[in-house]
């Protein structure tokens, strides 16, 4: 059967069941569920609810708009700038209570118009108006067919929609109602496909029963749906027997069903898409036939073989070694029109086949036990070397990698006998690749490549080992083609160089690293039956591959379109809008794209039409990071069998950092501007500022002048007054000498007369005391002369007698003396006339004065002047 793909409930988001199914032009497919709408592009899924009850049927109108009926409600999808959809209601009584819901299980297109069809009545959109039919009855299906809608009544027979109105095609035969699952147009006429009778065909007006083995093989499966395929095929989807598919010639081409591989029998939707694909919705799960595909695989799901690992066509019959054992089966078997495969086991060879090779006529088998001729329906063991790997034609004889060594067969009266082990070659050698005639390669895995040459008796004269590290990947597989020794991994290419004893890579990717059907490592390669077919092993069954047969599809590849886009940076994730703007801190880009559901696809992008495109690749996505500001245009393109797909492209920006944004830049100016105007203002609020101040200054200046005009006068003044003062002061001082002194010689005077005089009248009064009165006259005038001054010191004394109590009272400890002393010195009085006063000598001043500086307390810098004026 074609390759078979399985999707289970969860996978799609639990949605239910899937009761409709239809593709957009540009791929993706659409399923109504009973969850709401679902969208496949070929790897990711994602889901839509738009009414509150199940969703029973979709018709998509375009990439961008599909209808879908529902639960008392129908209405249409349009494509949001999110990449998802936004669902319009277009039921007109979806408020209003009804006595009988409606559910609307299909929507048809027609042109530009859109009939949304229940079991009661159609609902009929065309510009813009909405038209409501009633059912003769009640209908029970509709088809579309060409341009033409058919709607089965439930007794009344098959009608014809013609715009607004519905005109009879013809009644059920017999009166008899028909269950209508499929209407399809025939150069015959119309063929009716039925749920428990099988095939219809119009002719002249009526209905007649097919009596062929399809119709009467569709009756026993109850058809539930049909769907038409390419070329007059037909595919049914029943409820007991899955999916059958017819010819042209009305013949059974395919069974798929649970033995196959499909999840259930019990199918509920089927849809055709233009690329060759054929969806089927299940009660459980959701499928996807691919019919264009060359290959036809073979599932044991019934555990009849197990995993295929090599084959072989001989005489008509399939020989197919799998890890049970050899299993036969005639070729025309194989045919896909049977409910399941018919295999048989070779007895004898129950065990892990790991090769078959034709060898002229004959064909081996390499088993686990050994080494087996087989014939017919039988083998017979030539050899107990435990598990051949595999078998190579050498000259004329046979090479065996097995378990441990290489082993060397040779005919001996017409039967394979074992022969020798090869020297220095051990291990599991698990290929065998001949280089020339003389040269050896064996892949043992684990530890590597081994390169011998042989001489006549196969003994190496030379060997060449190459260790598995130096190969990048997994899965080595090694082969010669074109006369050079190749290693394909997972991960590259290789290519012996003779001439440098090495291995080269030529390319990054190997073919192991897509195995999308399953198959097996190289132990067991794909291999040639006959002239176009080749084997592919596969996990639980196998594969056959039509490798020489016409391209089943000629179809320009898909265009590839965007799923997603986002900007983002490690906080944060931002989907693109319309012409996709990011802000700076979001300057990574990231987008999504797939050529919808097309299998094998390869992708390759660029940023701008003058940038390079990336290497091929099958990833469906790209991130561009570290954007700088600007307008960019990214660019995706991919390809198909070697044909290109336009390239699509999608236009972002990249916004520059908030300080240099158009409104940034507006502050900018407008912050110019103010600061211009602050300028403007500052400065003249400046010179109003300098031209006050100057006139300030120059008020200030003259005030100055006048001021210091007034302080030289004043000072003048003062200096005129002081020298006043001091000439007073001076004459003062003189004056108060010349006083003192002129007191004293008065008083002196007066004194020494009235001592003359009492002398002179005591010498007259008594004459004999006259000589010793003038004796005491005399002496009275010499004393005088150096009596101390009694009378200055009193006038002194009188003087100053504030003075003297003012310094008293601070000073009690200081001597009469010392209070006179004190008033002289504050009376601007020079110590050498101090000392006159007082009849002492300077020196004896200056200690007087020095013992009084230390009665005061005052330190020696101390002015004694200006102390005693202070007080």
């Amino acid at each position: 059967m074609p390759p078979l793909r399985n999707f289970t409930p969860a996978e799609y988001q639990q949605r239910g069941k899937i009761w409709s199914i239809d593709s957009a032009p540009n791929g993706m497919a659409y399923m109504a569920t009973d969850g709401g709408v679902v969208e496949y592009d070929g790897q990711n899924w994602r889901a839509f609810k738009g009414s509150e009850g199940f969703t029973r049927s979709i018709v998509v109108a375009n990439d961008s708009m599909f209808y879908t009926g529902s639960d008392l409600d129908f209405g249409f999808w349009e494509r949001n700038k999110q990449f998802g959809f936004t669902y319009t209601s277009l039921y007109p009584y979806k408020e209003v209570a009804q006595e009988v819901s409606e559910e609307f299980w299909q929507v048809h297109l027609l042109d530009s118009t859109v009939v949304f069809a229940s079991s009661l009545n159609l609902y009929v959109l065309q510009d813009q108006q909405l038209v409501k039919i009633s059912a003769p009855t009640r209908f029970t299906g509709s088809y579309k067919t060409g341009s033409t809608i058919y709607f089965a009544d439930e007794t009344k027979g098959l009608f014809r929609f013609n715009g607004f109105d519905l005109e009879l095609a013809f009644s059920y035969p017999n009166g008899q109602a028909l269950q209508v699952r499929g209407v399809y147009e025939t150069p015959e006429g119309l063929l009716l496909a039925t749920r428990d009778h099988g095939l219809y065909r119009s002719a002249d007006g009526r209905l007649a029963p097919l009596g062929s083995p399809l119709s009467r093989l569709l009756a026993e499966a109850q058809v539930f749906t049909s769907e038409q395929l390419d070329n007059g095929q037909i595919a049914f989807g029943t409820i007991l027997q899955g999916v059958l598919i017819s010819n042209e010639k009305g013949e059974v081409a395919h069974r798929i069903n649970r033995y196959k591989g499909l999840p259930g029998n019990t199918v509920l939707a089927l849809h055709y898409s233009p690329l060759g694909k054929l969806w089927i919705g299940l009660d459980y799960g959701l499928s996807v036939l691919s019919l264009r595909q060359p290959y036809t695989t073979f599932y044991d799901y019934r555990g009849d073989f197990g995993t295929g690992c090599a084959a072989a066509l001989q005489n008509g019959y399939f020989y197919l070694g799998t890890n049970q054992g050899l299993y036969r089966s005639a070729w025309a078997g194989l045919d896909n029109s049977q409910p399941f495969f018919d295999f048989q086991l070779v007895p004898g060879t129950t065990g892990q086949v790991w090769a078959i090779q034709k060898v002229g006529e004959e064909v081996l088998m390499g088993h686990d036990r050994g080494l087996f001729i087989v014939q017919g329906d039988e083998a017979e063991q030539i050899s107990e070397e435990a598990g051949i790997w595999t078998i190579l034609e050498f000259r004329e004889l046979l090479l065996t990698g097995s378990y441990n060594g290489v082993g060397v067969y040779r005919k001996q009266g017409g039967q394979w006998q074992f022969w020798k082990k090869i020297p220095l070659l051990s291990g599991s050698c698990n290929q065998l690749v001949l280089e020339d005639e003389r040269t050896l390669w064996a892949n043992i895995p684990n530890f590597g490549l081994v390169r011998v040459v042989l001489d006549e008796e196969l003994s190496p004269v030379d060997r060449l080992i190459i260790p598995e590290s130096d190969f990048k990947g997994d899965s080595p597989d090694l082969q010669r083609i074109d006369s050079a020794i190749v290693l394909a991994t997972t991960a590259a290419y290789y290519r012996f160089d003779p001439s440098q004893g090495t291995f080269l890579q030529t390319a990054d990717k190997g073919p192991g690293a897509d195995r999308s059907l399953g198959q097996l490592s190289t132990a067991s390669r794909p291999s040639k039956l006959q002239e176009g077919y080749v084997f592919h092993p596969m996990y639980n069954g196998f594969a056959l591959e039509q490798a020489n047969g016409e391209p089943k599809s000629g179809q320009a590849p898909l265009p590839v379109i965007f799923r997603e886009a986002e900007a983002y940076n490690n906080d944060e994730r931002r989907p693109l809008l319309g012409k996709g703007g990011m802000p700076y801190v979001l300057n990574n880009f990231r987008a999504e794209f797939i050529m919808p559901n097309t299998d094998g696809a390869m992708y390759q992008y660029r940023l701008g039409r003058k940038g390079a495109w990336s290497n091929w690749s099958a990833a469906t996505s790209a991130e561009l990071l570290d954007l700088s500001p600007g307008t960019y245009r990214f660019f995706v393109r991919g390809q198909k069998d070697g044909q290109l797909t336009p390239a699509a492209s999608m236009t972002f920006r990249v916004s520059p950092p908030w300080y240099r944004t158009g409104l940034a830049y507006a502050g900018y100016v407008l912050l110019f501007a103010l600061l211009a105007y602050g300028v403007a203002f500052w400065r003249k609020r400046s010179l109003q500022k300098q031209e006050k101040a100057l006139r300030q200054q120059e008020r200030e200046s003259l005030q100055k002048q006048a001021d210091l005009h007034e302080q030289e006068l004043l000072r003048l003044e003062q200096e005129r007054l002081q020298k006043e003062y001091d000439e007073l002061k001076k004459q003062l001082r003189t004056k108060t000498i010349e006083l003192a002194k002129k007191a004293r010689e008065n008083e002196e005077k007066e004194r020494l007369l009235l001592a003359l005089k009492d002398g002179y009248e005591a010498a007259q009064e008594n004459p004999a005391l006259a000589k010793r009165k003038w004796k005491d006259m005399e002496r009275l005038l010499d004393s005088h002369i150096k009596a101390e001054d009694k009378t200055f010191e009193i006038q002194m004394d009188e003087l100053h007698q504030a003075f003297f109590k003012r310094l008293k009272a601070r000073y009690p400890d200081l001597s009469s003396n010392d209070l006179r002393m004190c008033a002289f010195l504050r009376a601007g009085i020079s110590s050498k006339e101090i000392a006159e006063i007082f009849g002492i000598k300077p020196s004896s001043f200056y200690i007087s004065r020095s013992r009084l500086r230390k009665k005061l307390g005052l330190a020696t810098e101390e002015n004694l002047y200006d102390f005693l004026n202070g007080i």
